[in-house]
């Protein structure tokens, strides 16, 4: 018996042993598992502040370029209508659109109005100017005029917004009246922004059109074919937003965007 028992001793400092060494190399596996996922999250946090430094870029140079084209195209072109409408009235005024004189002052006014079309679809300086409320509201009357629709837009009472999650408000609701006009053959069209309890920035637009299979535009989407859909959600995903899209063939569309108000993001 006592033998046996010498014999045994060893088998069990292995078994002893081989259990330290496993949980060792858990734990060392648990540690590279937490590192990795901090890294991750680290990576991930950081492709989305590049991500947003760009897409920023891209608004100031939309900016910009809106300006010039108000400001510096638009008014040549303002300054060229008053000189043919003086040249107009010397000569006896515009009875006859058949004139070169007469063409030429046509084309002046078509290539102004196309400017300023152009420059508010670029930015809007309402926005810069006015503020989100009342850009959502310009946004809304001139997509209704455009499609034919009725368009009602509430906006409760907000806190101070960064110009950046007030350029992708906007942004969101452009893209999403921009499909209602192309596709959903509407006669509706809702457009809510509020403040919600947690603090949040809640967008909400919704329309009675034809609506759409959600699945198969996202699908579109990750097979390279551009939707409107897959940007809005892209654009959101970069500020930690949440963007939900509910339709179904027939029964209209409703887009709904959360926004965390996060500390910091606030203008004063």
């Amino acid at each position: 018996m006592l033998s046996m028992h010498r014999m045994s001793e060893p088998k069990d400092r292995i078994s002893v042993a081989g259990d330290v060494s496993m949980r060792e190399q858990l734990a060392r596996l648990r540690e590279q598992q937490e590192r990795l996922f901090v890294q991750l999250h680290a990576g991930e946090q950081h492709f989305k502040q590049l991500a947003r430094s760009v897409w920023r870029v891209q608004e100031d140079e939309r900016r910009r370029l809106a300006r010039e084209l108000h400001d510096g195209i638009g008014q040549q072109l303002t300054a060229l209508k008053h000189r043919l409408d003086a040249l107009a009235r010397d000569a006896g005024g515009c009875g006859d659109a058949s004139t070169p004189l007469c063409q030429a002052l046509a084309i002046c006014e078509s290539a102004i109005e196309e400017t300023r079309a152009l420059s508010r679809v670029l930015r809007p300086q309402i926005l810069d100017d006015l503020g989100l409320a009342a850009a959502l509201n310009w946004l809304a009357r001139h997509s209704a005029e455009s499609g034919g629709f009725d368009a009602e837009v509430d906006v409760g009472e907000l806190p101070p917004i960064d110009s950046d999650v007030s350029t992708l408000i906007f942004r969101v609701a452009q893209e999403a009246l921009t499909n209602v006009l192309k596709h959903a053959q509407a006669k509706h069209v809702v457009i809510r922004l509020a403040q919600r309890q947690d603090q949040a920035l809640q967008l909400l637009i919704v329309d009675d059109g034809t609506g759409c299979d959600v699945d198969a535009a996202f699908e579109r989407a990750s097979g390279g074919h551009s939707t409107g859909l897959a940007s809005m959600r892209e654009r959101v995903r970069l500020f930690g937003g949440r963007f939900t899209v509910v339709s179904r063939p027939g029964e209209g569309m409703q887009i709904r965007v959360m926004i965390p108000q996060l500390p910091g993001d606030a203008t004063p």
